[in-house]
């Protein structure tokens, strides 16, 4: 209620109107310091103290024609699947015999999160974005590529033990695509071998020039799906360094073993492997890799014996890579696959299977043979930007049993990718 005498002060209102002023100066004062406060805490508290942020992000385009024979080529490395062909990894759907596939595709968009306690433990998080219909992610746009812990113990020269989900340390070809000369990976990068597994990793550098990975893991092969045995696998790379930094060469002896067909804890999967990125001068570099892995079959949920008894994988991979000058290099890329026998859970008797229906151990898609040639050039746009081009023959000869019309299916075409890493 107004007091009776308001009115007749003509000084009470200015009075007021200062006080209030002054409140209102002193209350936003209060808050812009309370403001500055709250975010130098959130500063120090989330951002301050071995922070870090990178990634990448690969965009491109391409084309490929498929012969007129059955599509039986299609391997998964746990997390991605791929057909045939330079963009085969973007088809999102089985190619049909003698069809022609454009595509514009995201590859992926990568955020990698570090952050570091101290000397001695380190958080780190690979977030892979993508969308279903272009980037080769039939079921999830989005993909944790890595998430894992570490801790380096004092002892000797430092053992880093780590635990959480990681790139698999096996092999020619790293995980990303935008990290290899190529856009496209061959047969061995996306299904003789894991790309990323779940578990624990101990890391152990002898000296400068050797180093060692041993690892116990959920699984080797099919890693998005659900796992039923409970005995782990594991595995371990020996590996050998030399020379400069930029062009250091490795040499890299890899062992697996584990109960890996998802329904037993027998039956076992064993995995020898050899990589070599021999940089003979400091133009030229040679890549070589092989693998030999046998998966045994097993009684499925029908009591049905599988057809394929002790299935073998063959693979092998040549990598010419040659650097023209400071933003010009050019690779040639031969693979090759054979996979003697059927998977080791029979179609139809209850074990997983993948896109063309067959079953998830046929690890190249069924039992067949497969050559890849690859030429590929790289143009430097700028630090941390690159152009790449490539254009890739494939050449998929099934078994006489191993489709209804068998033949040798060919699948051609090319493909341009900018891949900008930050």
């Amino acid at each position: 209620m107004q007091s009776p005498n308001a009115g007749n002060d003509p000084g009470s209102g200015q009075k007021e109107n200062k006080e209030s002023y002054h409140m209102k100066k002193i209350l936003i004062a209060i808050i812009a310091l309370s403001f500055v406060a709250v975010t130098a805490q959130a500063q120090e508290k989330y951002v301050a103290g071995g922070f870090e942020m990178a990634g990448h992000v690969n965009v491109g385009a391409g084309y490929e024609h498929f012969s007129n024979k059955p599509t039986t080529y299609f391997t998964n490395d746990g997390d991605v699947g791929y057909f045939a062909g330079p963009v085969g990894k973007y088809l999102g759907t089985a190619p049909a015999a003698k069809s022609d596939h454009f595509s514009f595709f995201v590859d992926e968009v990568e955020l990698d999160i570090m952050k570091s306690f101290g000397e001695n433990v380190r958080l780190r998080a690979d977030l892979d974005f993508g969308r279903v219909a272009s980037s080769g992610l039939f079921s999830n746009a989005f993909n944790l590529e890595q998430a894992y812990a570490t801790a380096n113990i004092p002892v000797g020269n430092g053992i880093e033990f780590l635990i959480g989900r990681f790139n698999a340390p096996v092999g020619f070809e790293a995980v990303d695509m935008n990290d290899n000369d190529t856009i496209s990976f061959s047969v061995l990068r996306t299904g003789l071998r894991p790309a990323n597994m779940t578990g624990m990793k101990i890391y152990y550098p002898f000296s400068d020039l050797v180093d060692l990975h041993f690892y116990v893991v959920n699984t080797l092969y099919q890693d998005s799906d659900v796992k039923v045995n409970d005995v782990p696998s594991l595995g371990f790379r020996l590996g050998f360094n030399w020379g400069e930094e930029g062009t250091e060469s490795t040499f890299g002896v890899s062992g697996m073993f584990g109960p890996e067909s998802q329904m037993s804890n027998k039956h076992f999967t064993y995995v020898g492997d050899i990589d070599v990125n021999w940089w003979i001068t400091e133009s030229f570099a040679l890549g070589l890799e092989g693998l030999i892995g046998r998966t045994n079959a097993v009684t499925n949920t029908t009591g049905v014996v599988g057809p394929g008894q002790n299935t073998w994988y063959y693979g092998g991979l040549l990598n010419l890579h040659y650097v023209f000058s400071d933003v010009w290099d050019g690779t040639l890329r031969y693979a090759f696959a054979l996979q003697k026998k059927f998977g080791p859970v029979a179609l139809g008797g209850g074990g997983p299977v993948n896109q063309l229906g067959l079953p998830k151990m046929d690890l190249t898609g069924t039992q067949q043979q497969i050559h890849q040639i690859t030429l590929a050039g790289g143009y430097a746009i700028a630090d941390g930007a690159k152009l790449k081009l490539e254009g890739r023959f494939d050449m998929i000869k099934p078994a006489v049993a191993a489709a209804v019309v068998p033949g040798t299916q060919y699948v051609m075409g090319g493909a341009l990718a900018f891949a900008y890493d930050f």
